[in-house]
This record gives C-alpha cells, structure tokens and sequence, in this order.
C-alpha cells in the first residue's frame, strides 16, 4: 500500500479530560503504590497510548459503515485474515490496517501535561447478592477532570481514487462523531470514567512535491485560521464521496 509516498497529512491534537480518567499499566519495573496505576511514561507522565485511541476510533468506524451498509470486516477476522477472503480490503483496514496489512492511520501516545493524579476506592459486588466481596476493595488510580494530552497522527497517502484528502476526512469527521456521540475511552466508562473530546489543533500536509523543492514543513492550517475549514469540509465532502461510490460494492 504505500511502496510510493505521494503525500502525507500530519495532524497535532489535544485530548481533554471531562471526567477521572484510568487507562492502566505499569510504566516501571517498581512496585505499585496503588492496585491498579495509570500507564505513564519514563518523565511519569500520565499517556494515552495509541493503540487505544486507534482501537476505540476503529470500532466506531466499523460500526458507522455497517450502519450505511457498507461491508466491512471487525477485529478479530479482519481483511487479508484466514476467515476473510475479499479481492480489496475494506474502507476500515485500509485506514486502520488488517491482518498482514498495514493501515493509513497511526497515532502516536498522547502525554498527560501534568503529573497529577487521584486516587478512587473501588469495590467488587458479588451479583446474585449485590454486595460487596469479601476482601474485594480495590484502589483505582486516575488521572483527573481537566487534564490536556497532547498527540499527533500521521496519515499516509491521504487520497483515495481520485479523491483528495479523503482518509484525512474520515479521520477528522470519525473524531467529531465521537465528540458527539460517544467520547468515552478505558477502563469503566459504563461508571463514568474515561469521558474526553479531541480537539485538532492543526495540520499539516506534505507531499512529494514539496520535498523535491526543499519544503519539508510543507503547509500548516491551524484550527484558527479560516483556511483550516475549508480544507476540512473539502476532505470530508471527498470522504463521503468515496463512501458513496463503494456502497454496495465493496
């Protein structure tokens, strides 16, 4: 898919935390002052790894296409996989990869802009009784309302048959559809947790033209500027039309 790199769309975000947030892990060989940490870094920094976000987005992905009848494959069989033999891959794994199949989209870990963390006590219920267990309480650690993570994603060869900007309007109209509809990302959102939204900060596209003539920066539209929507309603007008044209086809 991308033995030719005809452009690049590099794209910077912020990620706002609108409740406690718990994405878990160890991010050192050192014991654990609480049962369950945050994921953090080398600075110990809380992170958002990108293989989270890009599993929640994919997911909701899957389940808009399906919607609009439009055959797509889901974790785990997905295209080029055993259990699933198409001539192309779907509109999911061409974005998001597939078995033996790299996708468009990569996101990098999102870091926390402060180290602050909360701790909240957790308890298990036991179901027929719906009391608490024995022994079952539990410390939660999380990172709190308010906090910004900062990331980027870098989407290759952005252009899908013609039309321009395409995978980079699915990215950017799949982040306000989960602003709206969803924005909930690790562990218990059913409870409350994990509610965020996205915002783009900028971004920039470069292709192969600009490296030929020295400009590696290539252009920048950053989310004040007027020239940032025109791009964005462009790219998602091609995303639609791409979708359009493969609807029962694919």
């Amino acid at each position: 898919m991308f033995e030719k790199l005809e452009s690049r769309a590099l794209i910077q975000y912020t990620i706002k935390t609108k409740s406690d947030l718990h994405i878990g892990g160890h991010g050192t060989t050192a014991p654990a002052e609480v049962d369950s940490p945050v994921l953090k870094n080398d600075r110990d920094l809380p992170i958002i790894p990108g293989s989270s976000l890009k599993g929640v987005l994919r997911t909701e992905m899957e389940r808009l296409l399906k919607g609009l009848n439009i055959d797509t494959c889901a974790v785990p069989d997905v295209c080029k996989s055993k259990k699933r033999k198409v001539g192309s891959e779907c509109p999911v794994c061409m974005l998001f990869g597939g078995a033996e199949l790299a996708g468009s989209v990569r996101i990098k870990d999102a870091t926390a802009n402060s180290k602050k963390t909360v701790i909240r006590d957790g308890v298990a219920i036991e179901r027929k009784t719906r009391k608490a267990k024995g022994g079952a309480k539990y410390d939660i650690e999380a990172v709190p309302y308010g906090t910004e993570f900062y990331g980027e994603a870098v989407i290759e060869n952005p252009d899908i048959s013609g039309n321009k900007n395409a995978k980079l309007g699915a990215f950017l109209s799949l982040i306000e559809f989960f602003n709206y509809c969803s924005g909930g990302i690790g562990h218990a959102t059913s409870r409350g947790f994990g509610q965020v939204s996205i915002e783009i900060d900028n971004f920039r596209l470069i292709t192969a033209g600009d490296y030929l003539a020295g400009n590696y920066e290539g252009k920048i539209y950053p989310c004040s500027e007027p020239e940032f929507e025109k791009v964005k309603e462009q790219a998602i007008t091609s995303w639609s039309a791409y979708l359009g044209s493969i609807k029962g086809n694919v």
